[in-house]
């Protein structure tokens, strides 16, 4: 493969991802009723979107045809989807930690270990109260029915979870080392945020783990003992 393609390849999946994280989030704000959620899902998108202009003027620096790599909405409102540059890419160690997140953590939860995303997002504190019916069905709308809140943290959590894999595949397949770097630090940032997701559900009660069943098939080397061999 030429030196250059698997680059572009996997750069080019990454930016894919992060583009529908954005817009999807701003479903989900528009639906979110919790101020907690609300203020986690929008440090979140702010920080997705620093990262995905961030990779932009990467891999145009590197000389990767991002022409036809689609933008979140987003960025292109009221811009005719011309391309976006924000500046020059930013090399070695000052890509190596872009916007980290995570690096700081805090009781954001009652007894359980927040993270803090940086000193430019800060975390908005709501009471998390929200009616039963709320919480439960999602609200009405003339054009539809909201997403719940419950809903919107499982997708949240399921993205981070697929972009976490998505960016570790392509820092693998990487041999750039500047966007080597970059890939690797955007997966332990996609890590950490779903690790914040986690702990806003399971606060809430939301994210259980299933109790083991007590009929549960163990194929220990005690059973196999028990079955004859070929």
């Amino acid at each position: 493969m030429k030196l250059g393609t698997r680059e572009a390849m996997v750069v080019s999946e990454v930016l894919r991802t992060n583009s529908s994280i954005i817009d999807h989030y701003n479903l989900y704000l528009n639906s979110c009723q919790d101020q907690q959620l609300r203020s986690i899902l929008d440090r979140q998108q702010r920080h997705t979107m620093d990262t995905f202009q961030r990779l932009l003027q990467m891999a145009q620096s590197h000389g990767i045809d991002t022409n036809r790599m689609p933008l979140p909405t987003t960025m292109t409102a009221g811009m005719n989807n011309q391309q976006v540059t924000t500046g020059t890419a930013q090399y070695g160690n000052q890509w190596s930690t872009p916007q980290q997140y995570g690096v700081e953590q805090q009781q954001a939860f009652t007894g359980q270990a927040g993270m803090q995303y940086g000193t430019q997002y800060n975390a908005g504190q709501g009471t998390g109260q929200q009616s039963a019916m709320q919480m439960q069905t999602g609200m009405a709308t003339g054009t539809g029915t909201m997403l719940n809140d419950r809903v919107i943290a499982e997708g949240a959590l399921m993205f981070h979870k697929f972009s976490a894999e998505t960016n570790t595949t392509a820092a693998l397949e990487s041999a750039e080392p500047h966007l080597r770097n970059a890939l690797t630090n955007m997966s332990r940032n996609c890590i950490e945020m779903s690790y914040e997701i986690y702990n806003y559900m399971s606060q809430r009660g939301w994210y259980q783990l299933p109790a083991t069943p007590q009929n549960f098939i163990s194929h220990s080397t005690t059973n196999q003992q028990q079955y004859p061999t070929q």
